[in-house]
């Protein structure tokens, strides 16, 4: 299924600029490793979320571990903009207990945005961050002569290489919220992809998920959002849409594309300066071993024997 998404002005800057138990285990996934048991998990119909406005809201439960054991249903979420979220959208997220959301937008961009869910609901902490978004090398990408989709991916393997520092104050807050066990939690950014793409693959990393599962989580987003279909649907409408609309889609499609060559460079730089991602975890984003005992705690179970 693909769900369509309206990247708001503020997004396109930025691109091109309650404990429960884990459900039973499939019987096929319980018979073979971890890899191949998340790629059937990884097809869960439980994986989306069934929102009329949702952008790429999904679970990250059912995804087993290195260590036998297995993230849990229900608890952990991710997202894209919130914005578009609807009455029956809102009162599933509170039947589940959604009780904690760390927003990761710039400011102009939950400015443009803003969350119905947490408006409507008080009782729910909400986190957020304030900063400018940068366009960086990807404008300059976007709006030189020679553009090319070649250029387009290279600028966005660059920009991953640094988003884990330049984004490490929102992921070191996570990482608190869910040592304290404040779940079920939801984190978003605008398409859900890239701030929101390397926090879950950090969670994974740290959970003990194996990293073809952290990277093939990372890779649904192609299956959920239609970003063409969007960029064409307003481009009569909007200046930035119809700027996009002008250029040809080659082009434009990395800088919309969740390729695994982005959070494999994203997690490659980490581990090229700080020697692991679990050394990046600890040392730069302040996550202690009893921490870290919390985290997998509150977010995973064992599997049951065979």
């Amino acid at each position: 299924m693909r769900r369509m998404i309206l990247l708001p002005l503020a997004a396109l800057a930025l691109l091109p600029a309650c404990e429960q138990a884990a459900a039973p285990v499939d019987a096929a996934a319980a018979v073979v490793g971890p890899v191949a048991a998340n790629a059937i998990a990884l097809k869960d119909e439980r994986r989306v979320l069934d929102l009329e406005g949702g952008i790429n809201f999904r679970d990250l439960g059912g995804y087993r571990t290195n260590d036998g054991r297995v993230t849990r249903w229900e608890v952990l979420y991710r997202s894209g903009s919130p914005a578009g979220l609807t009455a029956r959208d809102q009162a599933e997220l509170a039947r589940r207990g959604i009780r904690t959301i760390c927003d990761f937008r710039a400011t102009e961009e939950r400015a443009a945005e803003p969350n119905p869910y947490t408006s409507a609901n008080t009782d729910v902490a909400y986190w957020t961050r304030d900063y400018t978004g940068e366009a960086g090398d990807l404008m300059a990408v976007l709006g030189s002569a020679d553009a090319s989709a070649g250029k387009s991916r290279a600028a966005m393997i660059a920009l991953y290489r640094e988003l884990p520092d330049d984004h490490a104050e929102s992921f070191r807050q996570m990482f608190a919220v869910l040592a304290e066990g404040k779940v079920p939690l939801a984190f978003n950014c605008t398409a859900g992809k890239d701030r929101t793409g390397v926090a879950a693959a950090l969670i994974l990393t740290l959970l003990g998920v194996p990293r073809e599962t952290v990277v093939a989580d990372y890779a649904l987003s192609d299956d959920l959002v239609d970003y063409k279909a969007q960029i064409a649907a307003n481009a009569d409408s909007d200046g930035p849409y119809a700027a996009l609309a002008q250029l040809p889609w080659d082009v434009v499609e990395p800088l919309v594309a969740s390729d695994p060559a982005y959070v494999e460079s994203a997690l490659s730089a980490i581990e090229a300066e700080h020697g692991s991602v679990g050394a990046f975890i600890a040392d730069v984003l302040a996550v202690t071993p009893a921490m870290e005992t919390a985290i997998i705690s509150n977010l995973t179970v064992a599997l049951p024997a065979r």
